[in-house]
């Protein structure tokens, strides 16, 4: 017992002082995310980064926490040869326009200058031509366990040359009313919450989808689901593809809107790495780097055609 004192005290006394910290927080940069409504217009989404070693929240966020990581009283243009838009603020960091710059080939450049901050941020982008979806299905299957999925196929021609796909499925969707809403009707309801990120779901039949669309969460539908994919081996043929959505609450006489949107090399890219940082296991698995095309912030700016193509489910 005397021996176990004495090595009690010798532990002790090699417990070394604790070293005071002071470890530089990243900077703050605007975080950008857009989204094209078919026949509609386009809205861009802005919010600021923030260091993981913020004080306060500590993994957890109310309501003001998000509002403070709003941009609010941007001046935000897309400009493309001699034609330039400016978004109009709909709500806190979400801009808007019913403009439609959509000339596929064409290169586009987003602009951002933050009064508040002082700071700019700019990006450009090329539109792709636009693919369509030559004939969809949308069934209901019941399973045993009494719950219910959703299966989806879709068919379209694919164009001679590499092509990088995005497909959307919105149940019930209820598109935003923009010329009310620019006219200070408030077509856009109680816009509360926005989602600052871009989830994606899997490749594959398999793959979990996602819950919300890039940046909008289900802002304007009762749920999304968003899949990427590519014409690798399949180039210039049609392609018959099929998704299932799992565990959904749906009925005969819902809606199904299914969009195909062309997408960039580089923003399909951006997709796979987000889908993979949000499947990435804390201290395991290694760090994703998001590639961006933003200069000066994060995110990514990619101008992009939705084709929709509507289902009624039986």
């Amino acid at each position: 017992m005397k021996y176990s004192w004495i090595l009690l005290f010798v532990l002790l006394g090699c417990v070394p002082e604790p070293i005071p910290l002071d470890i530089e927080q990243a900077e703050s940069k605007i975080v950008v995310s857009t989204q094209a409504i078919p026949n509609q217009g386009m809205v861009v989404i802005l919010t600021r980064s923030f260091s993981a070693l913020s004080d306060g929240t500590e993994g957890s966020f109310n309501q003001s926490d998000v509002q403070q990581y709003l941009v609010t009283g941007a001046n935000v243009t897309v400009a493309s040869q001699n034609e330039e838009i400016t978004l109009q603020e709909l709500t806190e960091g979400l801009y808007g326009s019913i403009a439609l710059l959509q000339e596929s080939g064409k290169n586009y450049n987003l602009k951002v200058i933050d009064a508040q901050e002082g700071k700019t941020v700019t990006a450009s982008t090329q539109l792709q031509d636009a693919v369509g979806i030559s004939n969809a299905t949308a069934r209901i299957d019941q399973q045993e366990t009494t719950s219910i999925w959703l299966r989806l196929g879709f068919d379209f021609n694919d164009p001679i040359g590499k092509n990088y796909y995005m497909l959307n499925a919105y149940v019930n969707p209820s598109p935003p009313d923009f010329q009310g809403l620019l006219g200070g009707f408030g077509g856009l309801g109680g816009i509360g919450s926005i989602g600052g990120g871009e989830d994606i779901g899997g490749k594959t039949t398999g793959g979990p989808p996602s819950s919300r669309i890039p940046g909008l969460s289900n802002l304007f539908s009762d749920f999304s689901a968003t899949w990427i994919l590519n014409d690798e081996g399949r180039d210039g043929q049609q392609i018959q593809e099929e998704r299932i959505i799992y565990n959904i609450d749906v009925v005969p006489g819902d809606v199904v809107l299914l969009t195909l949107s062309n997408i960039s090399e580089e923003y399909y890219f951006y997709l796979q790495a987000r889908e993979k940082s949000e499947s990435a296991i804390p201290f395991v698995t290694e760090p994703v780097t998001l590639p961006s095309n933003i200069e000066g912030g994060y995110g990514f700016f990619s101008m992009h055609y939705p084709v929709p193509f509507s289902i009624t489910l039986q």
